[in-house]
């Protein structure tokens, strides 16, 4: 199912004191498997994007925290993998996402410092269309609200202003500015590092749910027969989650594949290398600005249905590699002729309406499921993992995001 026929519907979430007048409550909370001020055994099973924050975020809270992750932080298989993901505000009629990504862009600056680390890029975004949209307008009205600069451009503005672009065809642009591009592999590794210098430890394995007594989950069993018991455990492997909870979260999560190509620049030619251009986005592509000399990522909006993470090859397509030589043809030409460079071949792990899934599993009160990225949850790694940590521990959080990442909907 490619993203654009996802159900956006569901985008607008409903507050709860809204909910309670039309008597649509919540599901009633469960008792936290661990006890605020309580020192914690906790497992975290996924070193990406949301595991490995929330792992640090636990440690750093000072409980014992165990990472298990099949392959280690920021490897090639992961859906926090490739070298670049993007940060940026705009997110149409989805305020809690834009303010969560608001709060974010401070976090990474933050651990970037920690870290020691250069990971964040200023590239800015242009979202382009052929005219105004609802969602266009949607995300206008949102940057205002969260006071987040943007600029609206004409079909001239854009002529003007990025004469390396071919805009024919996009009579609008909408420019943030303070978008930015995250060194993905290099954030997650350093997130690794991070969070073995504050004391945690982090296992190589792959690992499957143990044994079940009295509605909470004893222990982990590896591949070779170990097991590693713990108070609480939060599962947050991304693709993998359909693979361990299958009844449950098959339905629930897709796991397409997409292709992601990397194209050489013309000799000489820094136009399209970063900070000369912008991230950019329009119906058919997304991409990048070339950063760190890799060449200007272009990703399609569409690709493969179903995407295995443990065994499918991660070679590119020739059918992909044809249609994005003609995106280029017509939008950047100076690029139609350049090599490919590098290329990845990633995977989603999307829900119906892109609203990430962070709840408790029906049947484990100890077990909480974080997941559902839907392309779009990187960005939020620092914020929501210590979202996820407070799930985890039970301490309070905000009644309306914790209403639109329920499980139940």
């Amino acid at each position: 199912m490619p993203r654009r026929t996802f159900l956006h519907a569901a985008s607008a979430p409903i507050g709860l004191a809204a909910m309670q007048r039309l008597g649509l409550t919540a599901s009633t909370p469960r008792s936290p498997a661990v006890h605020v001020g309580m020192r914690s055994s906790i497992v975290v099973i996924g070193a990406g994007a949301f595991g490995g924050w929330t792992a640090l975020h636990l440690r750093e809270m000072g409980h014992d925290v165990t990472l298990v992750d099949a392959y280690g932080p920021g490897n090639s298989r992961a859906t926090s993998g490739d070298e670049t993901r993007q940060i940026r505000c705009g997110y149409g009629d989805r305020l809690l996402y834009a303010r969560s990504a608001l709060r974010a862009m401070t976090a990474w600056r933050e651990r970037e410092r920690q870290f020691g680390v250069s990971l964040l890029n200023p590239t800015g975004r242009l979202q382009l269309a052929p005219n105004w949209t609802p969602s266009l307008r949607a995300t206008q009205a949102t940057l205002t609200t969260l006071g987040v600069p943007f600029e609206a451009m004409t079909d001239g503005d854009l002529r003007k202003r990025y004469p390396q672009m071919n805009p024919d065809g996009m009579g609008v642009g909408l420019l943030e500015p303070g978008a930015m591009v995250i060194r993905a592999k290099q954030a997650m590794i350093g997130v690794g590092q991070a969070f073995t210098r504050a004391g945690g430890t982090v296992r190589i394995a792959r690992v499957h749910p143990g044994s079940v007594q009295g509605g909470k989950l004893v222990d982990l069993q590896t591949d070779d027969g170990e097991r590693i018991a713990a108070d609480a455990f939060v599962f947050a492997c991304g693709p993998w989650l359909p693979k361990l909870f299958p009844a449950l979260l098959a339905p629930r999560i897709q796991v397409p594949g997409r292709d992601v190509l990397y194209f050489g620049l013309p000799a000489g030619d820094h136009r399209l290398a970063f900070p000369n251009f912008p991230n950019f986005s329009e119906e058919r592509y997304y991409g990048f600005a070339s950063i760190d000399g890799r060449g200007f990522k272009v990703c399609p909006t569409t690709g493969t249905t179903s995407f295995d993470p443990d065994v499918d090859e991660r070679i590119i397509s020739a059918t992909e590699v044809r249609r994005a030589r003609a995106f280029l043809a017509q939008r950047f030409p100076s690029l139609a002729n350049q090599p490919i460079t590098e290329s990845r071949v990633c995977q989603l792990e999307n829900t119906a309406d892109e609203h990430f899934i962070i709840d408790h599993h029906p049947e484990m009160s100890n077990v909480l499921i974080a997941g559902g990225g839907s392309g779009h949850g990187f960005k939020h790694g620092p914020v929501i993992g210590n979202y996820i940590a407070k799930r985890a521990l039970g301490e309070q959080t905000d009644g309306d995001f914790d209403h639109m990442v329920r499980l139940a909907r």
